[in-house]
């Protein structure tokens, strides 16, 4: 379709930890670093420590550069780059139960043009509809049904706020399809919008999309010490630790000792509550430590591990919350 004339106000990436990154979710390449560490640590005698590497069998690999894990279908944005536009109503027409799944019907008839959106739209008659999650998850809000020239986008917030996400004929014959992932009680505001003044019925439809399991997320070098951006948001929620975590999405990463020694591995920076785990070998291997806490806010682990030992590295969160976080991995 001809798109009309948009404003879009570029902005610098607002990921404080990730920085401007495409992956949704897990281990950023290109973030990992290594030379001199100071640990945010004095001790690491308070950390939760493995009871020592006798009931562990040592287990060789050759681990590459971080491999990451990702899938692509149709629009998802965690990191927004520009800044939505909009005359800031004063209130939206619609708010909705929190809950899944919502098959609405409204109409355009009436309605202003009180947004611009990034995909479009100027010009056109929209309508604000306000949702809360009701869990962390990925959600797909969709105005496939409708038989009008749609465009949807959602934004963070009441009525106004920071552009999510924007499609415009993603759904098929014209409507529009986005999808984006939520913590739990996080509001948006979906802008259904039209090309051109419309009168137009409308079904919009706001469901949960499942995400696929991939564990490992990332292969680490063994080397030390290391720091690494990553991100759970966007993650499936297929596990917990014994300290936590069973209702927030994770993501894990496998990491060979390079040689025997005891190792620090801890959160030192982090937007949500996060937990760390470690699992013995494999994604399918026992938990031999956890913790949530033991680093002021952020959870610290120590484990001593032969040459060629590998664990995998659950970072998790509490209570539904995900976010971008730090992990480092150095000598204890």
């Amino acid at each position: 379709m001809r798109r009309s004339p948009r404003s879009i106000l570029a902005s610098a990436c607002v990921l404080a930890l990730a920085a401007c990154n495409e992956h949704r979710y897990g281990f950023f390449p290109g973030t990992e670093t290594d030379g001199e560490f100071t640990s945010t640590i004095s001790t690491t005698d308070a950390l939760p420590t493995t009871l020592g590497p006798t009931s562990i069998s040592p287990t060789t690999v050759s681990p590459t550069s971080v491999t990451i894990a990702t899938e692509t279908t149709v629009t998802v944005t965690t990191d927004p780059t520009f800044t939505v536009t909009t005359e800031s109503p004063h209130e939206c027409e619609l708010v909705l139960p929190a809950q899944v799944p919502i098959h609405q019907n409204t109409s355009l008839s009436a309605q202003g043009d009180d947004f611009s959106l990034s995909c479009g739209g100027v010009g056109g008659t929209d309508i604000g509809v306000v949702w809360t999650a009701p869990a962390t998850a990925r959600y797909q809000f969709d105005t496939i049904g409708s038989t009008f020239d749609s465009l949807l986008a959602v934004l963070e917030g009441t009525c106004s706020g920071k552009e999510l996400a924007c499609d415009d004929d993603s759904g098929g014959n014209l409507t529009s399809k986005v999808q984006v992932d939520l913590v739990v009680g996080q509001t948006v505001t979906l802008v259904i919008d039209s090309f051109g003044q419309s009168d137009a019925e409308v079904l919009f439809n706001i469901t949960e999309v499942p995400v696929e399991s991939v564990c490992p997320d990332g292969v680490f070098d063994p080397v030390v010490p290391m720091t690494i951006d990553g991100q759970t948001l966007g993650a499936p929620n297929v596990r917990g630790g014994s300290c936590g975590g069973s209702d927030s999405p994770e993501i894990e990463a496998m990491w060979t000792a390079p040689f025997e020694g005891l190792f620090v591995f801890e959160v030192i920076e982090a937007d949500f509550d996060p937990v760390l785990y470690l699992l013995d070998s494999s994604c399918d291997g026992p938990e031999f430590v956890c913790n949530n806490d033991s680093n002021g806010p952020f959870p610290a682990v120590s484990a001593f591990m032969f040459t060629g030992q590998t664990v995998v590295l659950v970072v998790d969160g509490v209570g539904g919350t995900a976010g971008k976080f730090l992990l480092s991995i150095h000598e204890g």
